[in-house]
């Protein structure tokens, strides 16, 4: 029996890539929780006709001044769908960056 050569490759790693998997979500990771609700809270409900993507710009506290990433996801269970917005991204608004 014993391993088959494509199995032992699964343990090694992927290669580097160019852009570190910080970099593409922004300083998200650095807004608290409660400011990103709070800027989902001011988007309409997420109906199967809403637009897919949106720009949020909120006071996050610590982390300033800060545009919100938006899009529209779904979830499916059965043949239920439930539509949801989710941020993926969120950059630092500078005074003077054009509204």
């Amino acid at each position: 029996m014993g391993n088959s050569k494509l199995a032992a490759k699964c343990h090694l790693r992927p290669p580097a890539s160019s852009e570190a998997p910080n970099q593409a979500h922004g300083i998200l990771g650095r807004v608290q929780g409660d400011y990103i609700a709070a800027g989902l809270a001011t988007l309409p409900p997420a109906t199967a006709d809403a637009t897919a993507h949106h720009e949020v710009e909120i006071d996050a506290g610590p982390a300033g001044k800060v545009r919100l990433f938006i899009e529209k996801k779904r979830v499916r269970h059965h043949r239920h769908s439930h539509y949801f917005w989710s941020a993926y991204r969120a950059e630092p608004v500078r005074p003077d960056d054009p509204a």
